[in-house]
């Protein structure tokens, strides 16, 4: 533990590169692999992570949610050779802003396309600036405004790739029945579909993209449809998706026991008064709250782990002030590293498991607040 840190994260880039390449193992050869770092890499640290994944060389491309996370990565890392994939939706001006903004960076940015006024929107722009702006087409086997539908692709597949101003780089979709573990004679139904718009594009306009559909849900179940490239997000972060267990946590959320005494049990520790408690309680304090990471309000039954041993919470989280119930053991002591995830008591799995959720949430853990300072390891 590094001096006069309150409550840190720790982020292992061992593990980050045993996980990417377990995924990679699993894939036909020469699939290449794009790491999802959207949501501040999943709590991990937007530019941490990237930093990491570039040092080690440990993936293809990587993606992001909004623009704003790809103008960071863009201005605020090196440039590695790796092209950045906005997953969310931009339009034509936020486009135009973001790509004046990144100056000769610019060139690393491929944009989402999710329907044809935003093609021709950002067609327009291209012609506008004199320069072909790169775009992969996001696919939806539903039709439901999350891209294009599979037989509108079709349709216009001749008018999108005769473009002007635009660049079709790649294809991809994403199936949300992946999630649940219920679902997967539905997902590969979809699947198989997803597989028959890719063989029905021409020849021409297939050499030209990178298709992709597989993400952390899915990659561990379909290898089969890996194709040129896969998504990983959750498992790259270590987080339960479907592996059976052979992934390594890649956060570890610590704080510093700054106060520890024994209390009348009736004694208020936060917003809860303990009205008629009886006895005494010993009681471990640190310095981190749900601002700091969402779940410590959302989780019904928080753990804490010190020494090797696992502690409840001894009353309600505040924004800044977590208190533990050590009562009955000696060892615990100021300066002692509390661990709230990432070790054997407070893994995802466990947490998940204690609170009765679907392992489809298991990113909800890693949250964190930019203030939470990261260590990369």
């Amino acid at each position: 533990m590094k001096t006069n840190k309150a409550a840190w994260v720790e982020v292992s880039g061992d593990a980050l590169a045993y996980n990417l390449e377990t995924v990679r193992s699993r894939l036909k050869q020469g699939t290449r692999l794009c790491a999802v770092i959207k949501g501040n890499a999943y709590g991990h640290g937007l530019t941490g992570v990237k930093k990491l994944l570039s040092e080690r060389k440990l993936a293809d491309m990587t993606a992001v949610g909004k623009s704003s996370e790809m103008l960071r990565i863009l201005r605020k890392t090196e440039d590695d050779g790796c092209d950045v994939l906005l997953l969310g939706m931009a339009e034509e001006k936020e486009v135009e802003a973001l790509l004046k903004r990144a100056g000769d960076r610019s060139s690393r940015a491929v944009f989402s396309i999710y329907n044809l006024r935003q093609f021709r929107g950002l067609n327009a722009l291209g012609k506008k600036l004199k320069r072909k702006i790169r775009v992969h087409i996001r696919v939806d086997i539903w039709n439901s405004g999350m891209g294009l539908g599979f037989d509108e692709f079709r349709k216009r597949e001749d008018e999108l790739f005769q473009a002007e101003g635009i660049a079709i780089c790649g294809l991809y979709g994403h199936l949300y029945s992946g999630y649940y573990e219920e679902n997967k004679e539905e997902t590969r139904r979809e699947l198989q579909e997803f597989d028959e718009l890719v063989k029905g594009i021409h020849p021409d306009h297939r050499s030209q993209l990178i298709v992709h559909v597989l993400n952390s849900s899915l990659v561990f179940s379909f290898p089969e449809y890996s194709y040129d490239m896969v998504r990983v997000g959750t498992a790259m972060y270590g987080l339960t998706c479907g592996d059976g267990g052979i992934l390594k946590p890649v956060m570890k959320l610590c704080g510093c026991i700054f106060d520890v005494r024994e209390i009348k049990a009736d004694t208020p520790l936060s917003y809860q008064h303990a009205d008629g408690a009886v006895g005494t309680r010993k009681i471990a304090r640190i310095m981190i709250g749900y601002c700091d990471c969402p779940m410590l309000l959302t989780q019904k039954d928080v753990r804490i782990r010190i020494h090797d041993r696992v502690f409840p919470l001894a009353d309600e989280i505040c924004m800044d002030n977590l208190c533990i119930d050590v009562t009955g053991c000696e060892e615990v002591k100021v300066g002692d590293t509390a661990v709230l995830l990432g070790e054997p008591g407070v893994l995802d799995v466990e947490i998940l498991d204690r609170n009765n959720m679907e392992y489809v949430h298991s990113d909800w853990l890693t949250m964190t607040a930019e203030r939470l300072e990261k260590e990369y390891v």
